[in-house]
C-alpha cells in the first residue's frame, strides 16, 4: 500500500488497535508500504518500520553467547563469545554511545596471555561502547534499533569480551560490523539522528499541532521542578493530583505549577487537552525528572573535565537522621573556558561502614559511576583525620595503592588554619577566660527581655568548628563596648528586671571592665585579623596550592613582626584608653591588708598580684600567645619545604627560577609528561619579553600566564601542561564544607523521609545552580527526550 499519507496511517493505527498493547514509532524517511508481521501489523515506511503489537526481539547475529571463563575461541553452533550473565548493566549510552576511555582496562586470560579491551578500537567504530561494570563491548544502536529475531547477541544482551578475536577479520567486530541486522540498525539510528536534527520525526508529522502543547506542557514541569530545586525548596506536600488541591497540603510544585498555568494563556490551553491519566504531577514523575537533571548535569562535568588530570576533594559529615554524607568535588582546568580552574560537585555519596577501604571503594565507585577515569587523579585533599590522611591504612595510601602512582596527599589547609587558632588560643588560661565570658555575653544579650534594650550591633555566635565566629564576635564587641557597657549598666540600676537579670548584668559588667578583659580582646582581635585574608582567600575556589601557601606564609611573617614591645605597647595602650572612658565605680575598695601568718618570716615574692603586676603579665600573655600562633603555624604548614612546593613555586613569574625544567620535573613525573628543556626555556624568554612590554601595574600570576597566553602555549605542550597542573593541584575542601550547607537546606527537620539518592541529587543541583539553570534553558530538550526514552501516554516526539 503505497503513498498512504500520515492521516491515513492514523486510521490504520485505530483500525488495528483492538487487541494491540503498545506500538513503537522507529522514525525512517519515504513511502508506506503495508506487511504483514507476527503477531500483528508491520508498517514499512521506506526502509523504516512503524510495528503494531508485540514488542520487538533481539537481533540475530553469527556471535552467541558463551560461559564467562571459556577460552574456547568457537562457542555454541559455532559462534565466538564471551559474555557475563549479567542482570543489568547501567553504564551504557542513552542518547550516544558510552565510549569510555580507561588508562589501563582489565584484563583477561585469553591462551594463557591477559588481553584487554583497547580504546583504539573506537576509531571508525561510532557504534561501539564498553561498559566498565560488565567488562564487555557493546552495539548501540543494535541495542537501540533491532527489528526483532529469533537469536540472541552478545553485542546487544550480554556483552562481547572475547578479546583475543575482538579485532580480526570475519570474527569479533568485523563479523558483527558487516552483519544485514547490524546495517539494518545502523540505518536507522543514523536516519533517526538526522530527523532529530531537521525535527522531522514520523511522530511530528502525524500530529504537530498537539505535540507542540504536550511538550510546552512537559517543559513547564520540567522549569517548575528545576526552580524548586535550585532554590533547595521542597517539593511536594501531602497530595500529588490537582483535583485535591483545593483541600490544602498541595505542597509547592502543585501550588506553583497552578499558577503558572493560570497566568499562561498558552499552558492552560494546553493544560485542556491533556488526558486525565497523564497529567505527570505525581511523586514518582518527579523523583524520575529530579534524577534526569541529576543526571545531565553530572555529564556536564564530566564533559567539563575531559581528559584534564583533576585533583580529588572528599569530607564527609552525618546528618541527622545518622546517614554519612561523603561530598566528593573535582578540581581541575577546564579547557573549553579559556582555561579557568573550576571545582564542580560530582556527588554526594554514602557508604554502609566509616572504615578507610570502604571509604576508598566508594569513591572509585562514583567516580566510575560518573565516568572518571580515576588515572586521571593528580592529587588529593581531606582533612587531617587519621581515617583519610593516615600514611599506612588511610584513604590516601589506599587510593595510591588501588591506582598503583604516586598521588600527593594535601591536608586542607583552611582546616590547618582552623587547628592553629585552635590550639594557640587553648594555650592560655586567660584566653579562654576570655571567650567563655564572649559567650556568656552573647547568651545574655540573645534573651529576649534584654534584647529589645540592646541598641548595638548583634553578637555573633562562638562555634568550635568554625574560629571566624571569634573574629567576628570580638569586632562586634569592640566597636560596641559602649552601647554594652550602658546596657548592663541599666539593667542593673532598674529593679523591675528582677534579681537574676541584673545579678547577671552585674558580674558581666565587672568582668568586661577590667583592663585584662580589653587587652586580651584587641590582641585577638589583632592576631584573627592577620589571619583572615588567608581564610577567606582559601574559601575561594579558583585558590591553587601553591597561591594558598604563599598566602599563609606571608600571613606568619606579620605575625612574627608582633613579636615585639611596639606591638605590645599599641594593643596596651588601646585597652587602658576603652578602660579609662569606663565611668568609675563609686564603691571604696577594699583596704589590702598583708597576712598576719607571714609576719615571722622573709618574703621574698609577692603573696599577691599588684596593680603593678597587671601591665607585667599581660605582656608576658601577649608574647606567649604571639609566639605560640607562630609555632603552630612552623609546624602545620610544613610543605614549603617540600619538593612539590618548590616546584609550584618556578611557575610563578615572580620567581628567580621560573620555569626551571629540573625543578618542575616532579610535577611532570606524577603523570609521566615528559619535558623539553627547549620548549621551556623558549616559553620562559616569550613571557618575561610580554611582561616587560606591559605596564608596572599588571598582577603577573601562573593562572593570569595561563588564561591569557594559553594558545601561544600550545605550540609548548610540555609548558603548557606544567601550567595546567601548577593550577590544578587544590588547597582546601572548603567547596565539600560549602556542600554542607546545602544538605542542611534540603535535608531539613520536614523532609526526612527521602532516599539517600533523592537527597543527593538534591544536593548537587542545588549547588550547581548554574548547571541546573542550563537544564530549564539550552538542555531542556536533552532532559524531554530522556524522559520520553520510556514508555509515555503523553506523546512528545
Amino acid at each position: 500500500m503505497r503513498g498512504m499519507t500520515p492521516h491515513i496511517l492514523q486510521k490504520v493505527i485505530q483500525s488495528n488497535n483492538q487487541g494491540v498493547q503498545k506500538w513503537l514509532i522507529l522514525q525512517m524517511v519515504g513511502l508506506l508500504v503495508l506487511v504483514p508481521s507476527l503477531g500483528g501489523v508491520l508498517l514499512s515506511w521506506g526502509g523504516g518500520l512503524l510495528t503494531l503489537g508485540e514488542p520487538a526481539r533481539p537481533i540475530q547475529s553469527d556471535i552467541t553467547e558463551t560461559p564467562v571463563g571459556s577460552n574456547s575461541e568457537t562457542g555454541a553452533n559455532g559462534a565466538e563469545a564471551e559474555f557475563s550473565n549479567l542482570q543489568a548493566v547501567d553504564d551504557l549510552g542513552i542518547d550516544q554511545p558510552n565510549q569510555v576511555k580507561l588508562k589501563q582496562y582489565p584484563a583477561r586470560m585469553f591462551g594463557g596471555k591477559k588481553r584487554a579491551f583497547v580504546s583504539s578500537w573506537y576509531i571508525n567504530r561510532d557504534w561501539l561502547e564498553y561498559s566498565v561494570k560488565a567488562d564487555s563491548a557493546f552495539c548501540f544502536c543494535c541495542r537501540k534499533f533491532n527489528v526483532g529475531t529469533s537469536r540472541v547477541d552478545a553485542f546487544v544482551n550480554a556483552g562481547y569480551r572475547n578479546w583475543k578475536n575482538a579485532n580480526e577479520t570475519d570474527r569479533g567486530f568485523h563479523k558483527h560490523q558487516t552483519s544485514k541486522e547490524h546495517l539494518s540498525s545502523y540505518a536507522m539510528w543514523k536516519e533517526k539522528e538526522r530527523r532529530v536534527s531537521s525535527g522531522k520525526e514520523i511522530s511530528t508529522l502525524l500530529n504537530a499541532d498537539q505535540l507542540q502543547k504536550n511538550r510546552y506542557y512537559m517543559f513547564s514541569i520540567i522549569d517548575v521542578i528545576g526552580f524548586l530545586v535550585e532554590n533547595q525548596l521542597p517539593l511536594r506536600g501531602k497530595l500529588d493530583a490537582f483535583d485535591n488541591m483545593s483541600e490544602g497540603g498541595s505542597g509547592l510544585f502543585l501550588s506553583l505549577l497552578d499558577y503558572t498555568i493560570k497566568k499562561d494563556p498558552l499552558l492552560a490551553d494546553a493544560v485542556k487537552t491533556l488526558p486525565r491519566n497523564a497529567t505527570y504531577t505525581c511523586h514518582d514523575i518527579q523523583n524520575e525528572i529530579i534524577s534526569l537533571l541529576s543526571e545531565v548535569v553530572t555529564e556536564a562535568i564530566v564533559k567539563e573535565v575531559g581528559d584534564s588530570y583533576y585533583t580529588l576533594k572528599v569530607d564527609g559529615t552525618r546528618d541527622p537522621t545518622g546517614c554519612e554524607n561523603i561530598s566528593i568535588v573535582i578540581r581541575f582546568v577546564n579547557e573549553s573556558e579559556s582555561y579557568e580552574v573550576a571545582e564542580r560537585l560530582l556527588t554526594v555519596a554514602t557508604a554502609e561502614m566509616g572504615d578507610a577501604r570502604t571509604l576508598t571503594d566508594t569513591i572509585l565507585a562514583e567516580l566510575n559511576k560518573a565516568g572518571l577515569n580515576p588515572s586521571k587523579i593528580l592529587s588529593q585533599v581531606y582533612d587531617g583525620a587519621s581515617l583519610m590522611s593516615g600514611k599506612i591504612g588511610g584513604d590516601q595510601k589506599l587510593l595510591q595503592e588501588k591506582l598503583n602512582k604516586n598521588i600527593p596527599y594535601v591536608h586542607c589547609l583552611n582546616h590547618q588554619l582552623h587547628l592553629v587558632v585552635v590550639h594557640a588560643m587553648s594555650a592560655e588560661a586567660a584566653v579562654m577566660d576570655f571567650f567563655n565570658v564572649c559567650n556568656a555575653l552573647y547568651k545574655y544579650c540573645k534573651k529576649p527581655t534584654i534584647a529589645v534594650h540592646y541598641k548595638g550591633e548583634r553578637l555573633k555566635r562562638l562555634l568550635e568548628q568554625r574560629w571566624t565566629g571569634h573574629l567576628a564576635t570580638v569586632s562586634v564587641i569592640l566597636n560596641n563596648f559602649e552601647e554594652i557597657t550602658s546596657l548592663l549598666t541599666e539593667i542593673d540600676s532598674v529593679r523591675a528586671h528582677g534579681p537574676e537579670l541584673r545579678m547577671e548584668a552585674v558580674g558581666l559588667l565587672r568582668e568586661i571592665s577590667t583592663p585584662s578583659f580589653l587587652f586580651i580582646a584587641n590582641l585577638v582581635h589583632e592576631v584573627l585579623t592577620l589571619l583572615d585574608p588567608p581564610n577567606k582567600l582559601l574559601q575561594r575556589e579558583d585558590t591553587d596550592l601553591w597561591t594558598g601557601l604563599s598566602i599563609v606564609t606571608s600571613a606568619k611573617v606579620c605575625m612574627q613582626k608582633l613579636r615585639c614591645d611596639e606591638g605590645f605597647t599599641k594593643v596596651w595602650e588601646k585597652a587602658t584608653a576603652a578602660a579609662n572612658a569606663l565611668p568609675k565605680s563609686t564603691t571604696p575598695k577594699r583596704r589590702r591588708t598583708g597576712n598576719k601568718n607571714m609576719d615571722d618570716y622573709l618574703v621574698e615574692e609577692t603573696t599577691g598580684q599588684r596593680e603593678d603586676d597587671v601591665e607585667t603579665e599581660l605582656k608576658r600573655l601577649y608574647y606567649s600567645t604571639v609566639d605560640s600562633v607562630v609555632g603552630e603555624m612552623d609546624q602545620r604548614f610544613s610543605e614549603q619545604n617540600s619538593h612539590l612546593y618548590r616546584a609550584l613555586a618556578v611557575l610563578d613569574p615572580e620567581s628567580d627560577l621560573f620555569l626551571d625544567p629540573e625543578t618542575v620535573k616532579c610535577i611532570m613525573d606524577l603523570t609521566q609528561s615528559p619535558i623539553c628543556y627547549a620548549e621551556f626555556e623558549v616559553a620562559k624568554n616569550f613571557l618575561r619579553s610580554q611582561k616587560e612590554s606591559k605596564t608596572a601595574g599588571d598582577n603577573w600570576t601562573t593562572k593570569l600566564i595561563l588564561s591569557k597566553y594559553h594558545k601561544a602555549l600550545q605550540t609548548m605542550p610540555s609548558v603548557l601542561t606544567a601550567f595546567k597542573h601548577a593550577l590544578t593541584f587544590g588547597a582546601s575542601t572548603a567547596m565539600c564544607e560549602n556542600s554542607f550547607s546545602s544538605l542542611r537546606n534540603v535535608f531539613s527537620d520536614h523532609r526526612r523521609s527521602m532516599l539517600h539518592k533523592r537527597k543527593a541529587q538534591l544536593v548537587q543541583l542545588a549547588f550547581e545552580r548554574d548547571l541546573t539553570r542550563k537544564c530549564t534553558t539550552e538542555w531542556k530538550d536533552t532532559v524531554l527526550r530522556r524522559f520520553n526514552v520510556r514508555t509515555r501516554r503523553l506523546h512528545l516526539f
